[in-house]
């Protein structure tokens, strides 16, 4: 038979008795004498499905080789490294996370795949080396509970240290996984999801406590003090125009997109919206505090928000920098821990609240798809309880109860 142009090495094609056909890799007799622990695999009978997993077993192969025989296999088709490694290369879903979040999820899909098997053979040593065939809902169970802790030496002693809320993200992560390439390759996937509808150990939810107007404009003050002042511009940006810390110290709020007194230009890399968001209405500045801030600023480049302090052009912050800096200014104007870039962005959603807009009106602002996701941050407070108190006892006094 005639190979069409771009068929891959070492895939072949056999009739099957009924008529259809099925194809199979196996890597040439050369290389398993020489070491290769590479199996042949059978790819199903879907041709593009059979390509793609051609293409990986061979990329596989190629690495083997290139380590003279002695390193070990990056993945193999149809196991559990194989999978993560193609929700993460060849899916839409993960290419359409933000930076920050596809950082999370390589960071926590290789704990998951180097994690050590209680039942190790000389082919199966971690839980990415598993084969998707032995993923059922019994062993997410005790997936589950190997993620819930980990075993850390101190001082010569094994510690178990909780990592709950790490779990409960890791499964998360697994099983949008499973549903991005399980649709790609129906024949390698068992059937069903298995991560789904594992009962996990309730945990208390952190909520992050919001920032006041107050606490941070000081916070800004002492960014600026202690020479980061476009820092103390993300913390303000943050509180007042609503924005993702990760949003802003990547550059998403530029100097081109600020018309002083009238508009700011947003790009918000999460939802994928950009807002024009005015500043004045009807001849009126609606964040002249801001304002005034920024236009002491020196604009050092594009983004509004860079770091100029170390030798070279000045440069987006680092996320864990930034988060150290504001540490440091947290402790230069006595400002509580929980004063974050974070909780500046939860303290402006939850004045929102307090000031009583709607729901609309505030997801408008901040440009929130979704509603559900618009409540976390709006935090309940007292004025808030205060103003429900008051409408409620109106109501009474007009309707005569």
């Amino acid at each position: 038979m005639t190979k069409p142009k771009g068929w891959p090495r070492y895939m072949v094609e056999k009739q099957l008795a009924g008529g259809g056909v099925a194809y199979y890799w196996s890597p040439p007799t050369i290389d398993r004498k020489k070491g290769c622990k590479i199996e042949a695999r059978a790819l199903g009978s879907d041709y593009a499905n059979a390509r793609s997993a051609s293409d990986d077993l061979n990329d596989s192969l190629d690495a083997w080789r290139n380590g003279a025989g002695g390193v070990k296999v990056p993945r193999s088709f149809g196991s559990v490294r194989w999978w993560l490694h193609t929700y993460k290369t060849k899916t839409i879903a993960f290419k359409k996370l933000s930076d920050r979040t596809k950082k999370d999820y390589e960071r926590h899909t290789k704990y998951v795949e180097e994690l050590a098997l209680e039942k190790k053979t000389a082919a199966l040593k971690t839980f990415g080396d598993l084969p998707l065939s032995a993923i059922s809902p019994r062993a997410v169970d005790k997936l589950y509970e190997r993620l819930m802790e980990r075993v850390e030496v101190k001082d010569g002693q094994e510690v178990r240290v909780e990592r709950k809320r790490q779990a409960e993200y890791e499964i998360a992560v697994l099983k949008k996984a499973w549903d991005a390439v399980q649709r790609q390759f129906p024949e390698i996937f068992p059937s069903g999801n298995p991560f789904k509808g594992l009962e996990m150990e309730r945990r208390q939810k952190e909520t992050t406590q919001p920032a006041t107007v107050e606490e941070t404009y000081a916070l800004a003050k002492a960014l600026s003090e202690i020479g980061h002042p476009h820092l103390g511009a993300a913390a303000l940006i943050c509180f007042e125009w609503l924005q993702r810390p990760e949003n802003v110290l990547a550059g998403a709020v530029t100097w081109s997109g600020y018309r002083a007194g009238m508009s700011v230009r947003i790009d918000h890399w999460k939802t994928h919206v950009t807002v024009d968001h005015d500043l004045s209405a009807d001849d009126e500045l609606l964040y002249p505090e801001l304002e005034a801030y920024l236009a002491g600023l020196d604009r050092v480049g594009l983004p509004i928000v860079l770091w100029g302090g170390a030798p070279g052009a000045p440069r987006p912050y680092k996320f864990r920098h930034a988060h150290s800096v504001v540490a440091r200014a947290r402790k230069h104007a006595g400002l509580p821990d929980h004063v974050t870039l974070a909780a500046c962005r939860h303290g402006g959603l939850t004045e929102l609240g307090d000031a009583q807009v709607t729901e609309a009106e505030g997801m408008a602002l901040s440009a929130h798809r979704d509603p559900k996701a618009f409540r976390v941050y709006v935090k309940r407070t007292q004025a808030q309880r205060i103003s429900a108190s008051r409408k409620r006892r109106a109501w009474r006094e007009e309707s005569g109860s």
